[in-house]
């Protein structure tokens, strides 16, 4: 027996306040007296003329028209005034009276509404820490009609990384991911390069082992919870097998390092500065993860082309990196031993030369026990 839906928990509203259910009154009854045409409603007078007009009306009916209304209808009685839900959703601190035939568009929600009945209760919990309640409410809420108009620079990674979860809405992915490419600069670049580096290697988007994707699934009194699975913490650039967000990941990762290659340095050759002596240059490279810093510096796309001014600007940043690294001594060695960055100027034959960035363990003085 389907357990009836108990009252959602209060909408937070989201930034904007947009993206959150409305709370205006649509009326979902048309009085069975009364005929919709071409949006206008009309009585039965309307329908005097008997059969032939009837007719020819329904040989003019428009497909696309005839799908916008539809569509338009499911979001204002669905979505909006939450009429005729069967199912509910709860997450954060809100909640949503939600349809089964619409979430079953998203693989993820698919997934979770095999397990239980209608009328039940569904706990949305996300291992993902970039999911925010406003990113998921405009995710649902692109379930029903299209949102892309939500997403905005501050909510953009949100937004991406929840509708590549949820699966189901290719568009609102990329949507979130032109705005992500589009406004990197030099105050955000590394706050990104952190956010698509990090580990994910328990972030597959597929269902090959879904308790380690979503949760295991516990039921309870007619009600499902997704409980979070655990996930070890890492820091990479390198290639990945499993990237935490997929081709997305692949395509930011060429942008960052576009950003880093071309893009900053036109910015201040443009302004007529020096590219080793700029400070935006410097403190960007300064906080990149080794691998990543290395193949930046390293590379000929980088428009330094004098080796020697290539390697006094390394060897700036690596006076910097040395600075920020030290007073982290303590946790990394927790995590492995301590790392020592160095770089040189090497030939190449003939009279080329090349820069190269190097790590290895740092030396560390041998302690001797004497005893009397």
């Amino acid at each position: 027996m389907s357990q009836s839906i108990t009252p959602a928990a209060p909408a937070l509203s989201s930034p904007g306040g947009s993206a959150t259910p409305s709370t205006t009154v649509y009326s979902s009854s048309v009085n069975h007296d009364t005929t919709l045409t071409n949006g206008v409603a009309s009585g039965n007078d309307g329908l005097y003329n008997g059969d032939a007009e009837s007719s020819k009306m329904a040989a003019q009916v428009d497909p696309t028209i005839h799908a916008l209304n539809l569509s338009s209808w499911i979001y204002h009685v669905g979505y909006s005034n939450q009429d005729w839900a069967d199912i509910q959703l709860t997450f954060f601190g809100s909640g949503l009276k939600a349809h089964r035939i619409v979430l079953a568009r998203s693989p993820y929600l698919a997934h979770l509404l095999l397990n239980v009945v209608p009328g039940s209760t569904i706990h949305l919990s996300f291992v993902d820490e970039n999911i925010t309640e406003e990113s998921v409410h405009i995710a649902l809420q692109h379930l029903y009609n299209p949102c892309q108009r939500h997403v905005s620079p501050s909510n953009s990674r949100s937004v991406l990384a929840t509708a590549f979860l949820l699966g189901g809405m290719p568009e609102l992915v990329h949507h979130a991911y032109t705005i992500c490419r589009d406004t990197l600069d030099s105050t955000n670049i590394n706050e990104y390069v952190n956010w698509i580096g990090s580990s994910s290697a328990n972030h597959l988007n597929g269902f090959r082992d879904a308790s380690t994707m979503y949760g295991s699934v516990k039921v309870q009194d007619g009600q499902a919870t997704v409980q979070r699975s655990s996930e070890s913490e890492g820091s990479i650039w390198a290639e990945e097998s499993h990237p935490r967000y997929g081709e997305w990941t692949i395509r930011l990762k060429h942008d960052i390092a576009d950003f880093l290659l071309r893009v900053l340095p036109e910015q201040i050759g443009e302004e007529g500065k020096s590219l080793t002596n700029d400070p935006r240059l410097l403190s960007t490279y300064v906080n990149l993860p080794y691998d990543l810093f290395k193949s930046c510096v390293e590379s000929p796309d980088l428009p330094i082309p004098s080796m020697q001014d290539r390697f006094q600007f390394a060897k700036k940043v690596l006076v910097q990196r040395k600075k920020l690294t030290s007073g982290a001594s303590a946790s990394a060695s927790a995590s492995g031993p301590p790392m020592e960055e160095s770089v040189v100027l090497a030939f190449s034959g003939g009279d080329g030369m090349e820069v190269h960035v190097t790590r290895k363990p740092k030396k560390t003085r041998a302690l001797w026990k004497v005893e009397g």
